[in-house]
């Protein structure tokens, strides 16, 4: 006879394993639709985005709680080879020991070998990450390359069109392809105008995305296409995204009830007993955990700007009630993040008054209130927006700065205590002395060092950071 616990434990087990099937499987379905091409013609343009929505991560492959083991998130590495073969010296990573994840645009922008390189690293060692903007139109121009080389006659004419390029490039060095594309009418003639109409609008011939997608090899292709849009890792209530991930849908209240998955307490696949409630609400760990992993779920598909492939791979800032991949203007979306995370009263609390709450954080130009939010925080690991350069923030951390513009590589160290070595070098973060503001977000701006950085409920974690030359 099963317990009530084991009845609430597998339960909520078989919501979560449903929600990562149906995704899974769907996208499977599509996958293979959209590949499965019987007779391509030139008229029929396939769906060439091949996302995968969503990866979860067992306890084992983000091993917050063994203290022999580390978690390495490394920013925005955009080709830059040897700055990424220094990072992972600087902290002594060990593949038995280590987990390696990335957070997207591993290629494009840096150097053309450097980005084959760190892609060959990727798929040999099979890293876990998520996929970037940039490395997304690396998928889409290699897909549309297979599709016309499936063609009769398309190999061809893509042969045609790099010999023309290549003979420009020798007569005129500091010719780049746009301005070929443009000056030569789509670089096509009265022959090959029909095979140039099926180039898709405002991608451009013999760009580094396109010839990083030509030169890949097949396995890497593969690579790439597993890397899924976001990673969620229910044990340590955090996200892995490549530019962001929304708290709420900026159309409504933060607390209305109806649309926000963080103003209210998920349901239970079965109400639980007194026993398992501890006899006064929501107080086991088991349902809380149970219930927190329900509401996080609801977070990626309920709030529906998080579904959308364009916003996780571009945001950057909300103007008004809409989504901007602009850094400048509106408010970052951090910011609302970090708000709304430190407003989480939990399940089980008595909203008393304003003076509880977090003031915030308003998109409009309205007035300000305080928020009373029915949920347990969670973090997001993301990159993206090298423009604001290292942003550490209590459960936001933003990886990417700017090392493709000779800055800094830098990557999050997450468990078990830092090695002796990593004091060594002025590069090396060091320093026990962590600065808050009142809303208990790390202010970067007076603290030099990132070490002992709390890490969503009960982790600790490091950023260390190379030089990019």
């Amino acid at each position: 006879m099963y317990q009530p616990r084991q009845i609430l434990a597998y339960g909520t087990l078989s919501v979560f394993i449903l929600f990562v099937l149906f995704y899974g499987v769907t996208d499977s379905v599509l996958h293979n639709m959209r590949v499965a091409i019987p007779e391509p013609t030139i008229s029929t343009l396939p769906d060439l985005s091949h996302y995968e929505p969503l990866k979860v991560l067992a306890p084992d492959d983000f091993p917050l709680d063994d203290s022999t083991r580390r978690i390495i998130i490394v920013g925005d590495i955009h080709g830059m080879m040897k700055p990424f073969e220094e990072l992972l010296k600087r902290v002594e990573y060990s593949p038995r020991e280590d987990v390696l994840i990335h957070v997207g645009d591993i290629i494009t922008k840096g150097p053309h070998t450097g980005s084959l390189a760190v892609l060959d690293y990727m798929a040999t060692h099979n890293v876990t990450g998520v996929r970037g903007n940039h490395d997304q139109q690396v998928i889409e121009w290699r897909g549309w390359l297979d599709w016309i080389s499936s063609i009769s006659g398309g190999k061809a004419w893509l042969k045609r069109l790099e010999r023309r390029w290549e003979k420009v490039q020798e007569e005129h060095k500091d010719f780049n392809s746009v301005s070929w594309v443009e000056t030569e009418g789509a670089a096509c003639s009265r022959v090959d105008k029909e095979w140039c109409r099926r180039i898709p609008k405002g991608w451009v011939l013999f760009s580094d995305h396109h010839k990083i997608a030509k030169d890949m090899s097949e396995s890497q292709f593969r690579y790439l296409l597993r890397l899924p849009l976001r990673l969620y890792i229910p044990s340590a209530h955090a996200y892995v995204v490549h530019a962001g991930l929304l708290s709420s849908d900026p159309r409504y209240s933060a607390e209305d009830v109806k649309k926000q998955p963080l103003a209210h307490v998920p349901s239970l696949p079965q109400r639980p007993t007194v026993h398992e409630t501890g006899g006064d609400g929501v107080k086991s760990n088991e349902t809380v955990e149970s219930l927190r992993n329900l509401q996080e779920i609801s977070l990626l598909t309920q709030i529906p700007q998080n579904t959308d492939p364009w916003v996780v791979l571009n945001m950057r800032s909300i103007v008004g009630r809409k989504i901007s991949r602009k850094s400048k203007g509106g408010v970052p979306w951090t910011e609302i993040w970090n708000q709304h995370m430190n407003s989480c009263l939990g399940f089980n609390q008595t909203l008393a008054n304003d003076a509880t709450g977090h003031a915030d954080v308003s998109t409009t130009g309205g007035n300000m209130h305080k928020l009373h939010l029915s949920c347990y925080p969670s973090t997001t690991i993301y990159g993206h927006a090298a423009s604001r350069g290292l942003v550490v923030k209590r459960w936001s951390f933003g990886l990417d700065s700017g090392c493709v513009y000779r800055r800094k590589l830098s990557a999050l160290v997450i468990g078990k205590s830092s090695k002796a070595s990593w004091n060594q070098g002025g590069e090396i973060e060091g320093s026990n002395n962590t600065v808050t503001d009142d809303d208990g977000d790390v202010d970067i701006s007076m603290q030099k060092n990132y070490e002992s950085l709390p890490f969503g409920d009960r982790g600790v974690a490091s950023i260390i950071r190379v030089k990019c030359s």
